[in-house]
């Protein structure tokens, strides 16, 4: 096969229709008003009821929990196929005997490069656009922000990584939350957080008075990486909770425990590469939903598999059943 030939494959299997091919991986998804958007559960974490979109105009996908997205048939099929640049290629244009041809010298090598630079821009853009947001936060006290939590029984301090995004135009109010390693200004106090690459963004109705509850009230920005959503300062007492919200985090925060929240259940396997050594307790909420389930039980897996120093014992881990 020539360079010509193989270049001709690519530009075929990048011109497929990305909503058919989504379908083929058994993803059901809905039109969403008129902006070429198709939204959905994910097909490959199976989360939610629109976390997963398709915009067909903009020719490009994005899975908020699974933080991928890309533009393209091709970057679509690699991410819901499971497969490299070249198995997309033969998938796409149905080439089966492309396996049978040799293909041009450093064709492997370049594709893996060529795909690898645009997942790296398309993450870069989403942490230029959560850095953004978070720049533009106003302090939540004395905000809708602040009126939401009390509706929902906090009436504490809001911790400086949790801040308010005022209406405009289109967009509403907004608690916009970052994830970041605790920015602790002094023992025990918390501060704001620095670098953030991802944000939680929790739509609000215009009084405040409880979050907008459509397909899109809670919103993803950036890939958290196991960053938590810190709510506090580790406390003497050593102990962390984890839990998948933020309210319920601080609800945990009110009680006197130090808090992190996940943001949503899949991103609670990756909080343990950050939770820090010297926690001797872990106390872990845990909703009823089999994702939820599965994801405490991989937290746990790998806070048991750390190394324990000699004359030291193993972290506690504590399950609470959420209340619903």
């Amino acid at each position: 096969m020539t360079r010509d030939e193989w270049d001709a494959l690519v530009e075929q299997a990048r011109a497929r229709d990305m909503l058919t091919i989504a379908q083929q991986h058994g993803a059901k998804l809905s039109k969403y008003g008129a902006t070429g958007e198709f939204v959905g559960p994910c097909p490959v974490c199976g989360t939610g009821r629109d976390r997963f979109a398709i915009n067909i105009k903009k020719k490009f996908f994005n899975c908020r929990i699974c933080g991928v997205g890309g533009h393209d048939a091709v970057n679509l099929e690699i991410f819901l196929g499971g497969c490299d640049f070249v198995e997309a290629v033969k998938h796409l244009t149905n080439t089966e005997s492309l396996s049978g041809k040799r293909l041009p010298t450093a064709v492997n090598a370049e594709a893996a490069i060529a795909h690898e630079r645009e997942r790296e821009r398309d993450e870069a853009e989403q942490h230029e656009t959560a850095a953004w947001l978070w720049s533009q936060r106003a302090p939540a006290a004395g905000s809708p922000v602040e009126r939401y939590l009390q509706a929902r029984g906090y009436v504490g301090a809001i911790p400086p990584t949790i801040g308010y995004l005022s209406a405009r135009g289109e967009h509403p109010h907004v608690m916009v939350a970052a994830f970041a390693l605790p920015n602790e200004v002094k023992p025990g106090e918390l501060g704001a957080s620095l670098t953030v690459r991802a944000v939680h963004l929790t739509k609000l109705t215009p009084d405040g008075s409880d979050r907008i509850r459509e397909d899109k009230g809670k919103i993803i920005v950036g890939r958290p990486l196991g960053l938590p959503i810190a709510v506090s300062s580790i406390t003497d007492g050593l102990s962390l909770v984890i839990t998948e919200g933020i309210e319920d985090a601080l609800a945990y925060n009110a009680a006197g425990f130090a808090a992190w929240a996940a943001g949503s259940a899949p991103f609670i396997p990756a909080l343990a590469e950050h939770i820090p050594d010297y926690i001797t307790t872990v106390i872990i909420e845990q909703h009823t939903d089999e994702q939820a389930q599965r994801a405490v039980a991989r937290l746990q897996e790998l806070l048991r598999e750390r190394p324990v120093r000699k004359g030291e014992r193993p972290v506690e881990i504590v399950i609470r059943e959420a209340d619903e």
